[in-house]
């Protein structure tokens, strides 16, 4: 599984339902190592449901910048969810499904 066959997928439940589109990676570095650094491994997917400023990054925190700015993209963002890569169930032509509801 590649970072861009997940960033901007769309993510859908079990049943089908929309969960918002995917706008970052959690990961940590912890993957098999094949030099003096050990490789990252994705551990969540950040799933939001507007993909609108999510480049931007101020959604994360202590990210600064313009306050007006910061103030409308996490409002936008607000209910932005993590959802495990051990409920990928399959990705296929921009989607993620999941093989299980998430928390």
């Amino acid at each position: 599984m590649r970072a861009s066959e997940l960033l901007a997928a769309e993510v859908r439940t079990v049943d089908g339902r929309r969960l918002g589109v995917v706008t970052g990676l959690r990961c940590s570095l912890d993957g098999p190592s094949q030099g003096p650094t050990p490789a990252p491994r994705v551990r969540a997917l950040v799933v939001t449901g507007r993909h609108v400023g999510a480049a931007l990054g101020y959604q994360q925190e202590n990210q600064r910048g313009p306050w007006l700015v910061r103030a409308l993209i996490r409002a936008l963002h607000r209910r932005s969810r993590l959802v495990d890569v051990g409920l990928i169930d399959r990705v296929e032509a921009g989607t993620v499904r999941l093989s299980a509801e998430p928390d």
